[in-house]
C-alpha cells in the first residue's frame, strides 16, 4: 500500500525531528498532500494514527491540507490544473474505471509521459504547485 510508506516516512521524519529539537511530544502535525500524489487521505490518516502509537507518539492530532496540482507550459505560457485534466488522464490509463493504481499515483515525475499542453500539446511544461506530500508543521512540547 502506497499511503503505508508514506506514513511510515511520515512519522520516521517526526521522531527525527523531535529527536533535533529535543521535544519531548508531538500535539500537532500539518501535512500538505499535492493532488499529483492521488493519496487516499482518510487511508493516511488512519496508518498515521496506527503508527503513532506503534511508534510511541501517543495521540497526536494530524491536520491533512490539499493542494492543488498546477502547470504551466515553457512553450505557450498557458496554465491548467490537475483537476481540469485528471479525468482524461486516468481514463487513459484505467479504462472504463475513474480511479486505478495508476504510475502517476506512485511516481508523480511519470506525469511528463502521460500528459501534454491542453493548448499547444507541448510536454515541456513545468509543475507549479501540488507535486508531493509534504511536512508542513510540528507543534511540540519540551518538558525539561
Amino acid at each position: 500500500m502506497h499511503e503505508y510508506s508514506i506514513a511510515e516516512g511520515i512519522i520516521l521524519t517526526i521522531k527525527s525531528i523531535m529527536k533535533e529539537e529535543r521535544l519531548d511530544e508531538v500535539s500537532e502535525v500539518i501535512i500538505s498532500v499535492g493532488d499529483l500524489a492521488q493519496i487516499d487521505r482518510e487511508v493516511l490518516l488512519d496508518l498515521l494514527k496506527i503508527l503513532s502509537s506503534e511508534y510511541g507518539l501517543g495521540d497526536v492530532k494530524y491536520v491533512i491540507n490539499s493542494e492543488e496540482t498546477t502547470f504551466k507550459c515553457n512553450y505557450c505560457g498557458y496554465s491548467w490544473s490537475w483537476s481540469s485534466i485528471r479525468d482524461v488522464i486516468l481514463k487513459d490509463l484505467c479504462g472504463d474505471v475513474i480511479e486505478c493504481d495508476n504510475p502517476i499515483h506512485f511516481i508523480p515525475d511519470l506525469i511528463n509521459v502521460f500528459m501534454k499542453c491542453p493548448r499547444c500539446g507541448s510536454q515541456d511544461y513545468s509543475i507549479l504547485t501540488g507535486y508531493d506530500v509534504r511536512l508542513v508543521g510540528i507543534k511540540g512540547v519540551r518538558h525539561g
